[in-house]
């Protein structure tokens, strides 16, 4: 490659701009040392390895400290996930019986130890196992670099004003990631779901993932420009190319800057609609920040993130009831959706109790299914709920429902629960809202039953796209065709927006799409009264909704719906 101006196209990570120089991100590949141990030796070597793993606790706690000091509060929850996987019977009692058995040095048998975990679960290739390979892999370099201290730079050693580049980044790495130095990532594997990724997004550092880096490193790169919202890197910009994304760096800059300033505004339209904007969150922490955001409540709890923080809070009522408590207490009078676990197949596997494994689990044993099949389960966190409904307003939200005869179920269960409550004389909130996802095109194909079944529907974009286009949406190589303005997505969310309407219920909208203000005039104009996103997004949402007439809206949305392919919407989109 010449000294002249050369774009590459990858795959969009985390939106933003960033100009910089090349640093290309080494991973320490040193060779473990192996040597036998004697008798004496082995509570010494066990001891070694006590002390890593409690130095590695402390750099994590420290970490983490950092994140929520700088609102990095998705970031902080991750590696929260590390430091719970510390206590992990693998790394600890077992870790400590194979050094005894083995009679050989402690980092000689972790890094075994850790292969051989990953051989196991290589051949997995759903996203969610693919990423906690990575999560182990971090966790476990960092034991390693305590056991035997090696060569490598850190995080805090990048020059100011770099471009990483890398294989993939482990969350530590972002999480460490001083956005005074760092200006955005460019990798070879990630993907939009990945933790890295998440914690990106969090800090807001640019992201771009499959740019292929092997013929890079040596070629004489002496700018770099990443546009993480097009996926695109482009090295040795011209002179116009520098320019042009400068004036729309400093662009983004001051358009954030006003948003924040904007909150106080209702986010209705200019024609004096109001619409509702809700927050999706995972943790407590993500409710810090909510009260100068302006939402209306939380549309999406994700409850299942809290196994992440405390692996027993699935059997515990008692657990899940007080910290249900304490989340509606921080976000007093506000309505909040309690999404019932959404585990089972790809999500969770731990907590999987089918006998063999599954083929295809996205495709498997997962949200309704899931706890259907395990009642018990299910009847922990609904009498939770149940309970801590009292102190709120509270809603139920059912996952991944392709039939009707789900929710008739899960509201069986529902019934059963306060029957048993009310016998123990526990008190619990007897009218509780029950809503349904809509995440599937057998839900859609019927949403007038599932409206007159329910007291409100979501429509979780991010599945009804993978379930409808026959993508996997975690897949980077399928970013182009995983598109939610596909015309048959339009016209499913058309669908179910009007059933729900003829039919009197609400209906809200999460995902991406939701996220996106390309995409908030077309969604007004199929009728959508509410929007649930990241916090992160709100800003945005909020001003694109000030921003759209609804009558404009409407013609757009008539004009799209008539579109016939997905080129066509973008275009229309963009315009």
């Amino acid at each position: 490659m010449r000294d002249e101006e050369l774009r590459i196209q990858g795959t969009a990570v985390s939106d933003g701009i960033a100009i910089g120089v090349p640093f290309f991100l080494q991973v320490d590949q040193e060779e473990i040392p192996e040597f036998p141990i004697t008798m004496k030796e082995v509570d010494y070597e066990i001891g070694r390895y006590r002390h890593a793993l409690s130095s590695s606790r402390d750099d994590l706690k420290k970490i983490r400290t950092d994140l929520a000091e700088e609102g990095s509060d998705v970031a902080a929850t991750i590696i929260d996930t590390h430091i719970q996987m510390l206590e992990d019977p693998l790394l600890t009692t077992e870790m400590e019986e194979k050094i005894r058995s083995m009679m050989k040095n402690t980092e000689s048998v972790f890094h075994g130890a850790i292969h051989d975990y990953e051989k196991r679960f290589s051949h997995h290739t759903d996203s969610f196992f693919q990423e906690r390979l990575v999560d182990v892999r971090d966790l476990a370099g960092r034991v390693l670099g305590h056991l035997c201290p090696r060569k490598g730079c850190h995080m805090e050693e990048i020059p100011f004003n770099s471009v990483v580049f890398a294989r993939e980044i482990a969350p530590s790495h972002a999480a460490s990631s001083q956005t005074s130095r760092i200006g955005a990532f460019v990798t070879q594997t990630g993907g939009g779901s990945s933790h890295a990724a998440l914690i990106a997004r969090a800090k807001g550092i640019p992201y771009v993932a499959s740019i292929p880096l092997a013929s890079l490193e040596e070629q004489p790169i002496r700018c770099v420009i990443v546009d993480g919202g097009a996926g695109e890197v482009i090295l040795n910009p011209l002179p116009a190319t520098l320019e042009h994304y400068k004036l729309r760096k400093s662009s983004q800059k001051a358009s954030y800057q006003l948003l924040q300033k904007e909150m106080q505004y209702d986010a209705e339209t200019l024609d004096g609609c109001a619409i509702g904007v809700f927050a999706n969150i995972g943790n407590l922490s993500d409710l810090d920040h909510l009260s100068v955001l302006g939402v209306d409540g939380v549309g999406l709890f994700r409850t299942e993130y809290l196994f992440f923080e405390n692996r027993d809070l699935i059997y515990s009522e008692e657990e899940q009831y007080q910290t249900y408590c304490a989340l509606l207490s921080k976000v007093g009078s506000l309505p909040v959706v309690f999404r019932v676990f959404d585990v089972g197949g790809d999500k969770n596997p731990e907590l999987s109790f089918a006998e063999e494994e599954e083929p295809n689990p996205v495709l498997g044993c997962r949200g309704i299914r899931f706890l259907l099949r395990y009642p018990d389960i299910f009847h922990i966190q609904l009498r939770a709920i149940l309970r801590a409904a009292v102190h709120g307003d509270v809603r139920i939200l059912l996952p991944l429902i392709s039939e009707a005869g789900e929710v008739d179920a899960a509201r069986a269960h529902i019934e059963a629960c306060k029957e048993a409550l009310r016998k123990e004389q526990i008190p619990f909130c007897d009218e509780i809202p029950v809503g349904c996802m809509i995440e599937v095109p057998s839900a859609v194909l019927i949403c007038d039953v599932l409206a007159e079944k329910s007291d409100f529907l979501s429509i979780g974009t991010n599945d009804l796209v993978q379930y409808t286009l026959g993508v996997d949406r975690s897949n980077p190589l399928m970013s182009d065709a995983c598109y939610p303005a596909h015309p048959s997505v339009l016209r499913m969310i058309k669908m179910v927006i009007t059933e729900s309407k003829r039919r009197g219920k609400s209906v809200s909208i999460c995902g991406e799409i939701a996220s996106n203000p390309t995409f908030i005039p077309l969604l007004l104009g199929l009728g959508a009264e509410a929007f649930s996103c990241a916090p992160r997004y709100i800003p945005f949402v909020r001003r694109a909704i000030r921003e759209t007439r609804l009558l404009d809206a409407a013609k757009l949305a008539d004009k799209v719906l008539g579109l016939s392919s997905s080129q066509e919407v973008s275009e229309a989109l963009n315009k």
